[in-house]
């Protein structure tokens, strides 16, 4: 599996960009906010990368932050949410306020993006919501404890968090 790709931007769509990897060219879907990131070709590039594969494509998808994938990864499990409307819902709003959206269940930036109605976004709302809040918990555990004074995570509890 590719999970990472630095190289030379070869050329960039409005929805691509060919990465040269050591003289291999991959072609890498990004959303429009990693889009607009891109320097322009001949300019290096970073980029997470999440490999999608069916029976009758491999696909790349890349994005600026390590953030951006998780939350990318996150929603193509989703049901009815596949790669191109993960773009779409990545590229509609910037993370924060996507994140923000979900947490206090407010659909609108999440249909703003092409592709995704009511039912797709109250079902992005029922089942990441739960994983974010989740998240924020885990989040304010190291700081609560360093407020403590002791600094340190019971790792079952990181564990058990984690695994929500």
């Amino acid at each position: 599996m590719i999970a990472h790709l630095t190289g030379v931007v070869r050329r960039a769509g409005p929805d691509f960009v060919v990465v040269d990897v050591g003289g291999v060219g991959y072609m890498v879907s990004v959303a429009a906010s990693t889009r607009q990131q891109l320097p322009p070709p001949g300019g290096k590039i970073e980029l997470h990368i999440h490999t999608h594969v069916r029976e009758d494509q491999l696909a790349l998808y890349g994005f600026a932050s390590a953030e951006e994938l998780d939350m990318f990864e996150m929603l193509i499990q989703v049901d009815g949410v596949g790669p191109k409307v993960g773009l779409n819902i990545l590229g509609a709003s910037s993370l924060e306020v996507l994140k923000r959206a979900i947490v206090s269940e407010d659909a609108g930036p999440i249909r703003r993006a092409s592709g995704v109605g009511q039912r797709t976004a109250a079902k992005v709302i029922i089942e990441l919501k739960p994983r974010l809040d989740a998240v924020a918990e885990l989040e304010a555990v190291p700081r609560a404890a360093a407020i403590a004074g002791d600094g340190v995570v019971p790792k079952a509890v990181e564990s058990a968090l984690r695994n929500l």
